[in-house]
């Protein structure tokens, strides 16, 4: 069977358009995003585009150079090669158009525009509107296309083989933007030290347009684009790398790098030193880049600080949500931490990884005269997906909702009977090869969550124990610099925490716990994924 490219309808799924690939063509990767049009004799990258010189007021100019596209990497996996050689990026754009009521759309892949804008225009009868899918430009690799992901300025980053590029769509004419044959190409030098990379991510959002840059001052856009320029690699073998690019120089750079053996199978930026990724054995893991330390030996090391058993494989993390926002949330800037992962479906709202969304103090009495107040601060919120079909969130808590589900998880697991009699710790334990880790910087979801299902009695042990344990108090949480993560397998909840920090005082005997307290908590983090 060929391998194509197949557009659907997003209502009735009845195919408007195909695509059909070469001979021993295979897809590795697709991205749709917004790539700045660039004039073919710029040297720098598409900041030049944006910016402009005598009306960089007007942010029209700016809309004109951004447009959308979907991007598709390919390989060619010819029968006598241990590794592809040659690969191929597809810029393609989707167009609604209007023809005649007797046309049709054409679905040979690529499409001519003579008749497609203005053929409804010159007809008397009844138009239709119809869609089409053509192949703007195609740029031939040495290798096959594993990653492509947006970067900054209207650019993209893919992975070819054991490298990593900067890519610019130009124009590809010596006059205005807008030529007739536009080109993908690559800039600068790319980045150049793994054994095969298969996965790079950016906080850049897929639909910048760069009209904040020029809304405000030249002097705050130029500070914009001060901001370090950052990206993580996934290698099959070396783990997490971060890279920077410097549009001066033109080149990505190597910053920061894990040094444990993590063979990665999915990779996420919660922030911009906090990194989420999954591995073949399973598990979970969570790096952290020490950007102010002092020393050059401790910058360019990623420090691992959350390691989580999953019990399936994770091979997709992507930025959103499964619940509509709520109407009374609010989103402040703040770092993101970790997050929680649920197994149910919903609607998904992308939120960026450094926001923390406030859900506000549920409603309705405590029964408790000293309940706690539940409002729980969301950080970064990313998606999972594994090899057995399970998908997830993954959300940032703040300390206090940290110190409480990290509370609650203790006591659940000292006073509920596990199914078999099987060992919580042993299960989520990080587990690959030769290493053998206790889960740290995660909270199961699915133990915390199934607080809701015990019984009243059992329910006031767990309380009775948590108040015991006096560490569901931000106060008395005493604990090094962190990041507590929570995750879960099957139909599982994750919750991946912020940062704990050293905290002192003795608040927590002060305060005791109800279980109407913990049933709110619950149930408010229940409703987040």
């Amino acid at each position: 069977m060929e391998i194509c490219v197949r557009f659907l309808d997003d209502s009735t799924f009845e195919e408007v358009d195909r695509i059909d690939l070469e001979p021993y063509e295979m897809i590795l990767s697709m991205q749709s995003t917004r790539l700045c049009i660039t004039d073919s004799d710029t040297t720098t990258t598409a900041t030049t585009a944006t910016s402009g010189k005598s009306e960089n007021e007007d942010g029209s100019t700016t809309d004109k150079c951004f447009k959308p596209y979907l991007l598709i990497g390919t390989a060619y996996a010819y029968p006598d090669e241990n590794e592809p050689t040659r690969g191929r990026i597809l810029v393609i754009q989707c167009n609604n158009a209007e023809s005649t009521g007797g046309g049709g759309a054409k679905s040979d892949g690529v499409h001519e525009n003579n008749e497609g804008e203005q053929g409804g225009k010159s007809s008397g009868g009844s138009s239709s509107l119809f869609r089409t899918a053509r192949i703007i430009t195609e740029m031939q690799t040495a290798g096959a296309v594993y990653s492509i992901c947006p970067f900054y300025n209207g650019t993209i980053l893919v992975t070819v083989n054991s490298k990593t590029h900067l890519c610019q769509f130009t124009d590809g004419s010596s006059g205005s933007v807008g030529g007739e044959v536009p080109e993908l190409k690559f800039v600068g030098a790319g980045h150049h030290g793994h054994i095969l990379s298969l996965f790079v991510k950016s906080l850049a959002s897929p639909n910048e347009t760069g009209n904040n840059a020029n809304a405000t001052s030249l002097s705050s856009s130029q500070m914009q684009q001060q901001q370090p320029q950052l990206a993580i690699v996934g290698d099959i073998m070396r783990s997490v790398s971060v890279v920077e690019y410097h549009p001066h120089h033109q080149t990505l750079e190597e910053v920061a790098r894990d040094y444990n053996a993590n063979w990665t199978t999915a990779i996420e930026m919660l922030s911009t030193d906090l990194y989420l990724g999954g591995e073949n054995w399973n598990n979970l893991f969570v790096l952290r880049r020490n950007s102010s330390a002092t020393s050059e030996e401790i910058r360019c090391r990623l420090d691992t600080v959350g390691e989580f058993h999953l019990g399936e494989m994770p091979n997709k993390f992507m930025s959103g949500s499964l619940i509509m926002p709520s109407s009374s949330s609010s989103v402040g800037a703040g770092g993101g931490g970790g997050g929680s992962a649920s197994n149910s479906s919903g609607s998904s709202l992308p939120l960026s990884p450094s926001g923390k969304n406030s859900m506000g103090p549920s409603s309705g009495p405590r029964n408790s005269s000293t309940s706690k107040k539940t409002s729980i601060m969301i950080g970064s919120e990313t998606l999972y997906a594994t090899v057995d079909g399970s998908i997830g969130s993954v959300l940032g808590l703040d300390r206090a909702s940290l110190a409480f589900f990290s509370t609650l998880e203790r006591s659940m697991t000292r006073i509920i009977r596990p199914v078999g009699d099987l060992s919580h710790a042993e299960y989520r334990a990080f587990e690959a090869e030769r290493r053998l880790h206790p889960s740290r910087g995660f909270v199961d979801g699915d133990l915390v969550e199934s607080f809701l299902d015990l019984d009243r009695e059992s329910m006031e042990k767990v309380v009775r124990d948590m108040n015991e344990d006096g560490r569901w108090d931000v106060d008395d949480n005493v604990g090094g610099p962190g990041v507590d993560n929570a995750a879960s397998g099957g139909t599982n909840e994750e919750e991946n925490k912020e940062d704990l920090g050293s905290s002192g005082g003795g608040g927590g005997q002060d305060r005791l716990l109800s279980v109407d307290d913990v049933l709110a908590m619950v149930e408010e983090i229940s409703m987040l994924h």
